[in-house]
């Protein structure tokens, strides 16, 4: 059986926020379909190459000047770290030594990339057009006057347009250039190919391209972060020099600088207008240091290894830090999952909150390389980073969510109860019930060690009841984490029953069963009882190995009117389909096989619909397994 999680790690953050961000600030950015204004925005705003006003806005619907876009194009060039700010001299006549585009307007000038009026103007108010804009990228790619024959710009033009430099830019010859289209234009800059081919622009640039030949744009907005940098109380904004205005991520998520609480990990750009914050931590007791403490590049806390990933925690942790072998500890965890900094756990007084995956007894080495024997439980925390603990008690169970606080060197291990949190969920209020949640909230649903990350938009309509929620954390007054009880059903697996057999070997509900999922045959023998189950669609209970109920799934029914690419209705009710919904082909042998959602849709009407046993579609049902028959 595949153990279905979502493992959330705070890199996987950045690339998350260039595939489906919402409004980057009220009135900037918003996101089309595919979310890519808000991925150009976001990759540009990261590299420096644009940043927001004073309100925080990123003006896209405004034009750029011939100064901005001097500026704009110098810094999404090889040419970027050659600007000389601090040299004053004036390159044009109307261009003054103290103007801020100056040493921009001057390095782009020389590259060849723009070009003054022969009046030995620059215009540096004036507007850029389109074209103007179109040809400087090309020559970023290589290109001259004599690749192209003709009067300027029209072959340039065509070239821009074959090449796939116009995607999501409308206009042509003598368009004024507003801030979106140059925006994209170096956004799709960056993917298109040099003249002779031989890689991408971005290369040029040190950036990568994965095995696909797509850029890394995860890579290359990490590339260009500074930090990391320990938030410890609310002063951290002037230490950094970050303004109101500046546009903040936590935990993956858009929130803003009131967001940032103490003790939060905070990444930048160079011009301090983006700060991504991280609020994952960790506390135990500081057991070892690998290889030494004296040279200490990983620590091993409760029994689980973590990696430094900073100067800061190398200070914290090694022989010269406050921090000994034996104390109490707080790691501060960065974005690449490893150690950003680290204090004393009685500083932070954090409570750890574990859903536990997995529990058993096994071996450890503390740091004078004696072993021991201990109980251990391995889990999620709420914001989704694995966790490990040794523990001391033995009731500790798999779907237990537990609480460990240390006072002192002493653990103390509660099991996390009922909060009170209930009410129906609105995600376009961001609450549930009478409480806000931020948005930046994290969110797991759970059942019986499995569990995978939510959102609002997936429970917003819900009704939850006190017992739905497990566990929940409320920071300046908005929810920030929150544990369910099986609200949705996403962290269930989901296929077909192909057997159940009886002692008598009889095809009927009984204690054998033989299932697929996810095109794998399992089996499963439970020969005290039966699991009440029967053959066809099915959503299967638990995690590893280990199954602990199976329940078939409801049909839809035979009076379908309608089915789309995501959605099936029948007797006048949408069931949406789960993103990972399961398409299986019945051949005329019973025989099932994996195949695709257009093999669905060609089937349309012809074809079984399943949704979960016990839920509607108003509480959030969906589709999970579609069954193809093939004729």
């Amino acid at each position: 059986m595949i153990d279905k999680r979502c493992k959330k790690r705070a890199a996987a953050g950045i690339l998350c926020l260039l595939l489906a961000l919402g409004t980057v600030t009220a009135g900037t950015v918003k996101a089309d379909a595919a979310g890519t204004e808000d991925s150009a925005a976001l990759l540009m705003a990261s590299m420096g190459i644009i940043s927001a006003d004073s309100s925080g806005n990123y003006n896209l619907s405004g034009n750029v000047t011939r100064g901005e876009f001097a500026k704009m194009l110098v810094l999404a060039s090889p040419y970027k770290d050659l600007v000389a700010t601090g040299v004053y001299s004036a390159p044009f006549k109307d261009v003054a030594a103290t103007n801020v585009y100056a040493p921009y307007i001057r390095l782009a000038v020389s590259s060849g990339l723009l070009s003054g009026y022969s009046d030995g103007t620059f215009r540096p108010e004036g507007t850029m057009t389109l074209e103007q804009a179109v040809n400087a990228a090309l020559i970023l790619l290589g290109y001259t006057q004599s690749d192209f024959q003709g009067a300027f710009p029209y072959a340039q033009m065509n070239t821009y347009a074959g090449i796939g430099l116009s995607k999501n830019i409308s206009g042509g010859v003598g368009t004024t250039l507003t801030r979106k289209a140059a925006v994209y234009l170096l956004y799709n800059l960056m993917s298109t190919n040099m003249k002779d081919g031989s890689q991408k622009y971005a290369e040029t640039l040190g950036y990568t391209v994965n095995s696909s030949g797509e850029v890394d744009y995860a890579g290359i907005i990490s590339d260009n972060m500074n930090g990391p940098y320990t938030a410890t109380g609310t002063g951290w904004m002037s230490s950094l020099g970050v303004g109101s205005s500046a546009v903040v991520y936590r935990n993956g998520s858009l929130a803003s600088v009131s967001d940032v609480q103490p003790y939060d990990v905070l990444y930048y750009t160079g011009d301090k207008t983006m700060v991504w914050a991280y609020s994952d931590k960790v506390t135990g007791i500081y057991e070892k240091a690998s290889p030494s403490q004296d040279t200490v590049t990983s620590v091993t806390v409760s029994g689980k290894e973590y990696e430094l990933e900073s100067s800061a925690a190398f200070a914290a942790l090694s022989s010269g830090g406050t921090l000994k072998i034996g104390d109490a500890v707080t790691l501060l965890m960065g974005r690449d999952g490893g150690v950003a900094d680290a204090v004393s756990a009685s500083k932070v007084n954090e409570k750890a909150v574990v859903y536990v995956t997995e529990t058993g007894t096994k071996s450890y080495e503390d740091g004078n390389k004696k072993t021991y024997s201990s109980i251990y439980i391995k889990g999620v925390t709420p914001l989704g980073s694995e966790a490990e603990y040794t523990v001391g008690v033995t009731w500790i169970k798999v779907g237990d969510t537990v609480s460990i606080q240390y006072s002192g060197t002493a653990m103390k291990v509660n099991r996390v109860s009922e909060t009170g949190l209930y009410g129906k969920v609105n995600g376009d209020l961001m609450t549930i019930g009478g409480a806000s949640v931020s948005p930046s909230a994290s969110i797991l649903d759970t059942y019986e060690g499995a569990y995978t990350a939510t959102s609002m938009a997936r429970l917003s309509g819900l009704e939850l009841e006190s017992d739905d929620v497990i566990y929940y954390k409320a920071e300046n007054g908005k929810v920030t984490q929150l544990i369910l009880d099986n609200v949705t059903g996403d962290s269930l697996e989901y296929g077909v029953v192909l057997s159940a057999v009886n002692s008598s070997g009889d095809m009927s509900t009984s204690g054998s069963y033989t299932y697929d999922v996810d095109g794998v045959v399992h089996t499963l023998n439970t020969p005290d009882s039966s699991l009440g189950a029967y053959t066809g669609p099915a959503a299967f209970y638990g995690a590893g190995n280990t199954i602990t109920n199976i329940r078939n799934l409801t049909s839809v029914g035979t009076k379908i009117t309608a089915v789309t690419s995501d959605s099936v209705t029948a007797d006048g009710t949408t069931w949406n389909f789960s993103p990972d919904v399961k398409v299986y082909e019945k051949d005329s042998s019973g025989d099932y096989r994996l195949t695709t959602l257009s093999a669905a849709a060609a089937a349309g009407k012809n074809a079984g619909f399943y949704y979960d046993f016990d839920r509607s579609a108003a509480s959030g049902a969906q589709i999970r397994v579609i069954i193809v028959t093939k004729k």
